[in-house]
C-alpha cells in the first residue's frame, strides 16, 4: 500500500515537470487569437451635426504647413515666405484670412515690397498692386505707390486721374496741396512729352478736360491758350486769358501773354513770309535750296557775306579770287561767287553773291549773312524760333 503511494506521488511530480517545461516553451495566449491591439480601431458613437453656429466665437488663423524636402520636417509657411518666394496670390490668401493686428504687419512689409518691386519688375508690380488694391481699394500708401509707377511707365493720364481721385477723398488742406503739386508737376512732363510726338488733339483734349474736371483749371486754361499762341491760333488764346485775367495766380501772366498776342498780331500783318528754324545749342538753322542744292545755313547777322563750303557747290561763277570776309567768329579768308539761284521758303533771288571756303560747322553747310538780310525788313522770334520777312520797297 505504501509502495502504491509512493507511486503516486512520484507520478504527480514528473507530470506537472514536464508540465511546467511545456508551458516555458509555449507561454499562454492571455488575448485571443482573432484580436490585434495595434490593428483594432476605436469607434465612436455618430454625433448629430450642430444646426447652428456660434458667429460670436473667434476663429483660429491657422499658417499652411509644408514639409521641408531636405529635413522630411513640418514647417509653417509665412506671408513673408510667400512673398520672398514670388507667390503673391497665395499671399493675398493668406492676407484676407488674417485678422487686423497681423493685417497691420502684413501692410508694412507690402509697402516695402512694392517699393522694391516697382523698380525691379514694373510690369509685374503693376498687376500686383492692382490686386491688393481690390482687397483694400482705399489705402492711400498703395495708391500713391501705384501713382509713382504709372508715372515712371510713362501712364501720365491714369496718374492725374488717380491723383484727382485723392483730392476728392482728402480732408486735409495740407494734404491737398502737396496732390495739387503732383498733378502739376505729372501734368507738366505729360504736355511736353505730347508736345515732343506732336499728339497735338490728344494734347488739347487733354488740357479741356482738366478745365472742366476744375481742379487747378487755372494753369491748364494758361496752358492751353500757350499752345494756341504757338499754333498762331490767336482768337482762341484770348478768350481763354479774358477768362483768367484776374486770377490770383495767372492773372499777370495772362496780361503779359495777351500783349505779346497783340504784337505778334502786327507782326503778322508786317511781313509777308514767316519761315520755321530749328536750333541747335544757341544758333539758328535754316534750310536753304543753292542752284537746286538743298543745304542748311545758320544765321548769322554778324557775316558781311553769305558763306557756303566749297565742298558743298561747284561750278560757280569767280567773282573775287581772295576775300576778307568778316563774321561773328572772327575774319574768314575766302573766294566771292556768284549761284544761279537762292531759294528761301517762297523767295528766290537770282544771281546771289556769295563766298566759299572750307566750312567745317555742327550741322550747317554755312552761314547766311547780312547781304542776304539787307534785302529785306526781317525779325528773328527766338522764342518762337520764327524768321520773319518782307521784301523792301525798290525805289
Amino acid at each position: 500500500m505504501f509502495n502504491i503511494i509512493l507511486a503516486l506521488m512520484a507520478g504527480i511530480l514528473i507530470g506537472w515537470n514536464f508540465h511546467s517545461f511545456f508551458m516555458a516553451l509555449t507561454p499562454p495566449q492571455i488575448l485571443r487569437s482573432d484580436i490585434n491591439i495595434s490593428q483594432a480601431t476605436i469607434s465612436t458613437p455618430k454625433k448629430e451635426p450642430l444646426r447652428e453656429i456660434n458667429n460670436t466665437l473667434p476663429k483660429l488663423s491657422i499658417e499652411p504647413i509644408e514639409i521641408n524636402e531636405t529635413t522630411q520636417k513640418p514647417m509653417v509657411v509665412s506671408f513673408y515666405t510667400l512673398l520672398n518666394n514670388h507667390l503673391f496670390s497665395d499671399a493675398m490668401a493668406l492676407y484676407n484670412d488674417a485678422n487686423n493686428q497681423k493685417r497691420i504687419l502684413y501692410r508694412s512689409a507690402l509697402q516695402s515690397y512694392f517699393q522694391d518691386k516697382i523698380v525691379t519688375h514694373p510690369t509685374e508690380s503693376l498687376v500686383q498692386l492692382k490686386e491688393y488694391l481690390n482687397i483694400e481699394p482705399n489705402n492711400k500708401t498703395t495708391e500713391i505707390q501705384l501713382i509713382e509707377l504709372y508715372t515712371s511707365l510713362k501712364e501720365y493720364d491714369k496718374a492725374i486721374q488717380l491723383l484727382l481721385k485723392l483730392i476728392e477723398n482728402s480732408n486735409s488742406a495740407i494734404e491737398q496741396e502737396k496732390l495739387n503739386k503732383s498733378i502739376i508737376k505729372t501734368s507738366q512732363i505729360h504736355i511736353d512729352e505730347l508736345n515732343k510726338s506732336h499728339k497735338f488733339k490728344q494734347l488739347i483734349a487733354f488740357l479741356e478736360e482738366l478745365i472742366e474736371y476744375g481742379v487747378n483749371s487755372s494753369f491748364y486754361t494758361f496752358t492751353l491758350a500757350e499752345y494756341h499762341v504757338k499754333m498762331k491760333e490767336y482768337p482762341l488764346a484770348i478768350k481763354l486769358l479774358k477768362e483768367i485775367e484776374f486770377d490770383e495766380e495767372y492773372g499777370e501772366k495772362s496780361k503779359e501773354l495777351l500783349q505779346q498776342i497783340e504784337v505778334k498780331q502786327v507782326t503778322d500783318k508786317t511781313y509777308s513770309h514767316k519761315i520755321a528754324l530749328s536750333k541747335v545749342g544757341e544758333h539758328f538753322l535754316v534750310n536753304v535750296t543753292i542752284n537746286e542744292t538743298p543745304l542748311t545755313l545758320l544765321l548769322d547777322t554778324g557775316a558781311s557775306f553769305t558763306l557756303v563750303d566749297e565742298e558743298k557747290l561747284s561750278s560757280l561763277k569767280l567773282i573775287e579770287e581772295e576775300i576778307t570776309l568778316k563774321t561773328a567768329a572772327g575774319d574768314i579768308v575766302s573766294k566771292l561767287q556768284e549761284v544761279q539761284s537762292f531759294k528761301i521758303d517762297a523767295i528766290e533771288l537770282k544771281n546771289f553773291q556769295l563766298v566759299t571756303t572750307s566750312f567745317n560747322g555742327r550741322k550747317a553747310d554755312g552761314l547766311l549773312g547780312m547781304n542776304f538780310f539787307k534785302k529785306f525788313k526781317f525779325k528773328i522770334d527766338q522764342e518762337a524760333g520764327m524768321l520773319y520777312l518782307e521784301e523792301k520797297q525798290k525805289n
